[in-house]
């Protein structure tokens, strides 16, 4: 095999591992948002020094869940009732998240786990609308 030939199968392997990585990020993504379920950009860190992962925040109808944005799993790392889910005010972070501009942090709280946030000010918006509204079927028979 000469040196051309040899640079050609490495630069068309190159470009099927880009083209299936990037294929692999997008149905993954479609994955987690294919029921129609509101998805929206969000990083998340355990601790206040850590560093910002950035991910998906899904809400469904009784949960908030988080996913990373890289990874093959298609289950959520961290999934809150949303009747058990607290979040704190939401507060601007001199920190540079790549993906969101100007990010607002809050901290959120439920059954005895703690993280932090990091949302674009419309995305908390619509995470606190959700949470601050009742579930379908939750105090239906209420007159």
């Amino acid at each position: 095999m000469s040196a051309v030939n040899a640079s050609e199968l490495v630069l068309v392997l190159l470009v099927v591992l880009v083209v299936g990585a990037l294929t692999f990020v997008w149905a993954r993504r479609r994955i987690i948002s294919g029921d129609g379920r509101p998805v929206m950009l969000c990083a998340r860190r355990d601790e206040p020094e850590a560093r910002w992962r950035l991910g998906l925040a899904r809400l469904g109808a009784d949960r908030f869940e988080w996913f990373s944005i890289v990874g093959p799993s298609v289950r959520p790392e961290v999934s809150w009732l949303r009747g058990q889910v607290e979040l704190g005010s939401p507060r601007p972070t001199p920190d540079v998240i790549p993906g969101l501009a100007e990010p607002v942090a809050v901290s959120g709280r439920a059954g005895g786990r703690t993280c932090e946030f990091a949302f674009v000010p419309a995305a908390y918006t619509a995470v606190r609308a959700w949470l601050e509204s009742s579930p379908p079927g939750y105090n239906v028979n209420v007159a």
